[in-house]
């Protein structure tokens, strides 16, 4: 009679410690989480030729884990899991039988980027169903990912940071970038190239990301944008009037037309001096004046593609009741009177009638609309640098599957806080979302 209470008290302490372990917060975190992972459409077995291997389904929700967890490597995240089992059962995998390195980095590098894209827009649009997600505001941002090799490493003395033919030879399709600049008495200096990607992104006000796109640094963020914007528009089919909101380096021409004329939407994009020339003087006419002083003379124009500009002649020698005022010619002896077929100085004036110059940068809505891109910045902040600053693998194609399971991850969070825990203002709090508020004590 003592063993069989015995027993039934040592079942009874068991299941209750097993109650705690699946209902604490940590594990409640990633019952959530996959909870919100639609994979209806994600092949779990190799149907194919070859052996079965590991479920997908788990393999997926591991590397979800890494993620969250901010796990530097798949052998750290081998061990996590086994030292904790109740994760290991929430992906999926038999207790007892992980699946060892080669088995995770054959998965990473296999999968189709196109079926984590498709999941991440099933998320994204149960947001936007449930009216979590609004589609009037956007913001466009982009951040560095550091290739795996030597010449990343600033102790590094012989790292290649300024020939760009010279690739590492483990990343081949890694190219070179800018990275960051140190302010020296008012002048940017100290500036920082690495090799690697960058991944584009455009977040939502609530800081949940709608589209995503990971490449080589050889692409600008202006081109990559452009793909972005017309991927968000063919998904979520968002209403004319939007506001897109992006730094300084994506003031483009082409951008600004196709937010504002194709997308009729609006821009809220400052000005990136490196695009600008200086104003220049206008004269009674309207026309600039020339180095001289004198108001310069109309010589027609001219469109070159999508871009109309107007030239200016030499007043001497494009009207002959100025030259008659200047019978030895120019005031200053411009060098262009005195050489070559003695043209004199022309200028050039772009009136190209676009929306770049549109863009009511000066008021108070532009400037109040354009604080709201800190949204952006946190996002990037939130994961940590394991994820948006560096990566241990080789290839692109892993890279890009890494990178786009972090930001189904940040979907995932937004997605379980809001519509399962019914706790939308804790879509950003991807480590502690899951936390039961702490009860009142009563005096």
């Amino acid at each position: 009679m003592g063993e069989n209470s015995m027993q039934k008290f040592q079942l009874s302490l068991f299941y209750n410690l097993q109650a705690v372990v699946e209902t604490s917060s940590f594990s409640r975190k990633y019952h959530l989480i996959f909870q919100c992972l639609p994979l209806s459409k994600f092949p779990d077995k190799n149907y194919g030729v070859g052996r079965t291997g590991y479920s997908r389904h788990a393999m997926l929700k591991a590397f979800i884990i890494k993620h969250i967890e901010q796990i530097k490597s798949v052998p750290r995240l081998i061990e996590f899991l086994d030292s904790h089992p109740i994760l290991t059962h929430r992906c999926g995998f038999e207790m007892g039988s992980l699946p060892d390195e080669s088995q995770f980095y054959r998965f990473i590098k296999e999968i189709p980027t196109s079926l984590l894209e498709d999941i991440h827009t099933e998320v994204n649009r149960q947001l936007i169903a449930a009216g979590v997600v609004s589609l009037d505001t956007f913001m466009i941002d982009s951040k560095p990912v550091m290739a795996a090799t030597r010449e990343n490493n600033f102790k590094n003395p012989k790292r290649n940071t300024h020939s760009k033919e010279k690739r590492p030879k483990r990343n081949r399709q890694a190219t070179l970038g800018y990275y960051s600049y140190q302010e020296v008495q008012g002048k940017k200096d100290n500036f920082i190239f690495f090799w690697g990607y960058r991944t584009h992104v455009i977040v939502s006000k609530e800081g949940v990301p709608l589209v995503t796109k990971t490449l080589p640094n050889n692409s600008t963020d202006t081109q990559v944008a452009v793909q972005l914007i017309k991927k968000l528009k063919r998904l979520f089919k968002f209403k004319k009037g939007a506001l897109f909101i992006a730094d300084a380096a994506y003031d483009v021409r082409e951008l600004y037309n196709l937010i504002v004329n194709t997308m009729k939407s609006q821009a809220f994009i400052p000005l990136n001096p490196r695009n600008r020339q200086p104003d220049k003087t206008l004269g009674h006419h309207g026309c600039p004046l020339c180095d001289a002083g004198l108001e310069m003379k109309s010589a027609g124009s001219w469109t070159e593609g999508p871009r109309t500009r107007l030239k200016l002649r030499c007043p001497p020698k494009a009207d002959s009741k100025v030259s008659a005022n200047y019978p030895e010619g120019c005031p200053i002896q411009h060098p262009s009177l005195t050489q070559d077929k003695a043209y004199g100085c022309t200028k050039y004036l772009d009136i190209t009638h676009d929306a770049l110059p549109c863009v009511p940068r000066d008021t108070d809505f532009f400037k109040e609309t354009y604080q709201l891109r800190i949204t952006a910045e946190p996002y990037f902040s939130r994961p940590g640098d394991r994820e948006a600053e560096q990566t241990t693998h080789y290839k692109l194609r892993i890279v890009q599957n890494q990178m786009a399971i972090a930001h189904v991850s940040m979907s995932l969070v937004a997605s379980a806080a809001a519509l399962l825990l019914k706790q939308p203002e804790k879509i950003r709090c991807f480590r502690i979302f899951s936390q039961l508020p702490l009860l009142k004590q009563n005096a």
